[in-house]
């Protein structure tokens, strides 16, 4: 007898237990999305005083959770949990839920330190990150399967990091939630089943190597034995364990239940490779398991992992849920995201979400599938390369996550050894040189020698990290020795030559192969970065004789290569210039010049990033192949040398930078930090446009999973099911087809990118002075609560394009300059008039350590604009964007 959703919710909808959201009503409410309900009167749900928004706990996160009325049938549909550690991604098949595990530290290490990305003799043998393990119910039933489902709901709870599903079908009903606690990294899982008759249920811990594939799409080693060694599976009376050896480590992981309201289970051993936990053969179980992954490394992991699961009490899930929901609510308590329009910020929340449950590990999550590598030891492109790397840092200082950075760049500060005697060896200078790749140890491949600038971009990454820190120790014990070793690499770089002017030596323009002379990103972070160290030695109150050379290069740099654009693409019409294509065409701007990537040293002229073809298939350009497109934008994001401040300061950088964003195509990969650019230089229409086609473009899963590659190819490997590529064998030496599905990923550069546009569209702070909706388009409406360089935590509210009212809060006690967004303003501090000087539109003021400060336009009575509070409800459907090209969670499909 088919369960009605009556019986259904009776088991599972209304009495979820813990921390799991109840869904008000039915959990089949069809394609609904619950908002907040803002109060009436005009008065801000923000309270001055405590800095916090009075929005409903736990809806004001909820109501961007991910909500599947369909199973998840598919990895790359699947649920991801994680605590930065370590990462769960969870999927179904017709009989099963399956949990692929990783760990951030289970690095299988190659025999040979330095390596050549691409080598036939290396693939597949160099340094690999390997998964822990996948855990497998199998209810013997199909479940999942579409032709049988009567009912389905599955929640990922942004608010406490937990997931949960409920299905219904003729067989019976399933209610089955996990998590991974925040703290101790332990996954924890609660069954409970009522089918129609016993059913002999197993919940298998198994592990099958594999070779790496990263570069699965063009070349592979056709050894099907790699990865396939050091496995061992074991049961005893306490548990299940899967142990594995590495080449110079070892790990082991456990699961046991750990309360079964009615004891009938056994633990054993299948083969070397899988151990099977089996309940008893019931129609009802309510069953709690918890599994451990041990450190690698560490010297007896089996005895580990079962001291770890030793003793627990049997409401240990309880607690350890709570546990985890308040170090969840503490995270979510740093920011706050309203950028008016509820699928853009709820792409947000989820990309900070993905950011703490695969960041802030002992090592950084990579860039592709983060800690959730699906298919066994698959790990595209296997290595860190920095440009794909550094953008998942982009978003998360403004956000508040400093502790997420904080493993990237011990990553980097801990490799410093092996770049200072790369950069001894290869270029036979002093400082430090890293690849654009590089292993979890830090080694270099050696192919990537004339792309110069990862060093110096890590390096303003140390130093962005201490501008929002403020923590002195960190810049003196690592950020500082870094870039110090960065700027004595990088003015190797540089000649004096006859005009008086250092011009920078052949390299090309970040990855790309084409050899520049007086490169554009050479250039531009040799000015940022020896800047940036000089500041940084100021604040440190260090001196250094070689820093008068630094400063005598910074003064007589070549300037930054530029040329007119051609007649096609920005022509003066009617005594006014006007760009001529793409998706800008017809807008006015002041400068006709575009910037160069640099002197082509091959073809004796100046090359563009795009050049003008009519057949060009950009928005009627061309891209260089052999240009990196990205150079173009350099000398704003992420160098951040040039911004808003310089629109009076050098206005005609400013305008050449101005003209080559708008006439270049908005991005055309996920990796482009345009839209970084188009708000450091404060053009909002332009971003708002570009972000209301972000997710078409380049969120390609339900899941909010976004990806690297090129527009309109990048669908085809998550649709394309026949998709094959002619891939080379390195041994046998052969071409053949090789099929793309099971290699299939996400990648996490397109979602910092955007989430990085709008923290920027709301709040920036790199030049030193606060900027209160800088690239907030006109007559939009939103909120925010973002972090700031100096120490700040600034909250404001914008209607129909006004600011309404800011508060700053201080964390260090630090002197605060803000550009007005009214004139002259109303400054207060603990209810009182606060003294305050207003210069050239900046208003400054010194704050005392953890000082809350409010910035109201003159006129306007401080009163009249709190005291609200607002409810919200949790999501309850999957969600659409208006493109129809994009969706968040699944909708009912059976």
């Amino acid at each position: 007898m088919t369960p009605s959703r009556r019986d259904v919710l009776k088991l599972t909808g209304l009495t979820l237990a813990g921390s799991f959201l109840p869904v008000k009503g039915s959990i089949f409410l069809g394609r609904r999305s619950v908002v907040a309900e803002k109060a009436p009167g005009g008065r801000s749900a923000f309270d001055p005083e405590t800095g916090v928004w009075n929005i409903s706990w736990p809806g004001k996160l909820s109501r961007y959770d991910l909500v599947y009325q369909s199973p998840p049938r598919d990895p790359l549909q699947g649920i991801p949990l994680g605590n930065g550690e370590i990462g769960v991604l969870i999927w179904c098949e017709d009989s099963k839920i399956i949990a692929a595990v990783n760990k951030s530290d289970l690095w299988d290490d190659a025999a040979f330190g330095s390596f050549h990305n691409w080598d036939k003799k290396e693939e597949d043998l160099s340094t690999t990150l390997r998964h822990a393990c996948r855990i497998i119910i199998d209810f013997k039933l199909p479940v999942f399967s579409t032709l049988y489902l009567s009912g389905f709901f599955a929640r990922l709870s942004l608010a406490d990091g937990g997931m949960m599903l409920e299905s219904a079908s003729p067989f019976g009903k399933i209610h089955f939630s996990a998590f991974v606690d925040k703290k101790s990294g332990m996954l924890f899982y609660d069954l409970k089943t009522d089918f129609t008759e016993n059913i002999p249920l197993s919940i298998a811990l198994e592990r099958f190597g594999s070779r790496t594939f990263s570069h699965w799409y063009a070349q592979i080693n056709s050894d099907a034995s790699i990865g396939t060694s050091g496995t061992e599976a074991s049961a005893d009376d306490q548990g299940v364990y899967i142990s594995q050896k590495l080449a110079t480590a070892q790990f082991t992981v456990v699961g046991k239940v750990i309360n079964a309201k009615e004891p009938g289970f056994s633990y054993s051993r299948e083969h070397s490779r899988r151990a099977v936990i089996a309940l008893e053969n019931k129609a009802k179980t309510e069953t709690q398991l918890a599994f451990v992954v041990s450190d690698a490394g560490t010297e007896s992991p089996l005895q580990t992992v079962k001291n770890m699961l030793t003793g627990l009490p049997k409401n240990s899930l309880d607690v350890y849920r709570q546990s985890s929901t308040d170090s969840w609510k503490v995270v979510w308590s740093r920011s706050f995201m309203d950028y008016g329009d509820d699928y853009l910020n709820n792409l947000w929340y989820l990309t900070m979400y993905y950011s703490h449950a695969s960041q802030g590990g002992k090592y950084p999550g990579r860039f592709n599938n983060g800690l959730w590598a699906w298919s066994h030891d698959v790990q595209n492109w296997n290595f860190y390369f920095h440009w794909n790397q550094q953008q998942s840092y982009w978003p998360l200082n403004a956000a508040g996550h400093h502790e997420l950075v904080a493993p990237y760049l011990d990553y980097r500060f801990n490799s410093l050894p092996h770049a200072k005697k790369h950069a001894k060896n290869f270029f036979k200078t002093e400082g430090a040189f890293i690849s654009d790749v590089t292993d979890r140890r830090g080694y270099n491949s050696v192919g990537e020698h004339h792309n110069h600038t990862p060093v110096a971009e890590i390096a303003l990454d140390f130093w962005r990290q201490y501008r929002f820190t403020r923590d002195k120790v960190f810049l003196e014990e690592k950020a500082l020795p870094f870039m110090l070793e960065a700027s004595r690499f990088f003015v190797s770089l540089f000649v004096k030559e006859k005009d008086g002017l250092y011009h920078a030596i052949e390299g090309t323009g970040y990855e790309g192969w084409i050899k520049l002379r007086d490169g554009l990103t050479e250039l531009v972070y040799a000015k940022t970065l020896l800047t940036a160290t000089l500041s940084a030695l100021e604040v440190t109150d260090k001196t250094l004789p070689e820093t008068a050379h630094w400063k005598d290069i910074i003064a007589h740099l070549a300037p930054f290569p530029t040329m007119k654009a051609g007649e096609k693409s920005i022509a003066r019409e009617q005594g006014k210039l006007i760009v001529k294509r793409g998706v800008n065409k017809e807008k006015s701007v002041i400068s006709d010049k575009i910037v160069a990537a640099g002197w082509g040293i091959k073809e004796h002229k100046w090359l563009t990033v795009y050049n003008e073809a009519d057949d060009g298939k950009y928005q009627g350009f061309n891209l260089l192949d052999g240009i990196f497109p990205t150079v173009a934008s350099s000398p704003v994001f992420p160098s951040g040398l040039v911004g808003l401040a310089d629109r009076d300061k050098n206005p005609e950088l400013f305008e050449t930078l101005k003209s080559t964003a708008l006439l270049y195509p908005p991005g055309v990969t996920g990796w482009d930090p345009l839209p970084i650019v188009l708000a450091r230089l404060g053009l909002s229409d332009e971003l708002e446009a570009v972000l209301a086609r972000y997710p078409e473009r380049w969120q390609i899963y339900s899941n909010g999973w976004g990806h690297w590659g090129m527009e309109h190819e990048i669908n085809k490997d998550a649709e394309w099911f026949f998709r094959t590529n002619q891939v080379s064998d390195g041994v046998r030496k052969e071409k053949f087809p090789l099929p793309m599905w099971p290699f299939r990923h996400m990648s996490m550069e397109s979602m910092a990118v955007f989430a990085t546009a709008l923290n920027e569209s709301f709040l920036q702070s790199h030049d030193g002075i606060l900027r209160i909706a800088p690239a907030f388009a006109a007559k939009k409406s939103g909120r925010f609560t973002l972090h700031a360089m100096g120490g700040f935590v600034v909250s404001a509210e914008i209607l129909s394009g006004v600011v309404q009212w800011i508060c700053v809060q201080s964390l260090h006690g630090n002197s605060c300059d803000i550009q007005s967004p009214w004139g002259k303003a109303q400054v207060y501090a603990n209810g009182k008039n606060m003294k305050h000087e207003f210069n050239g539109g900046v208003i400054s003021f010194q704050t005392k350590n953890s000082e809350m400060v409010l910035l109201i336009p003159e006129g306007v009575k401080p009163g009249t604009l709190f005291g609200a509070s607002e409810t919200a409800s949790p999501n309850a459907s999957a969600k659409f964007h208006p493109s129809g090209k994009a969706q968040l969670g699944l909708p009912k499909m059976f």
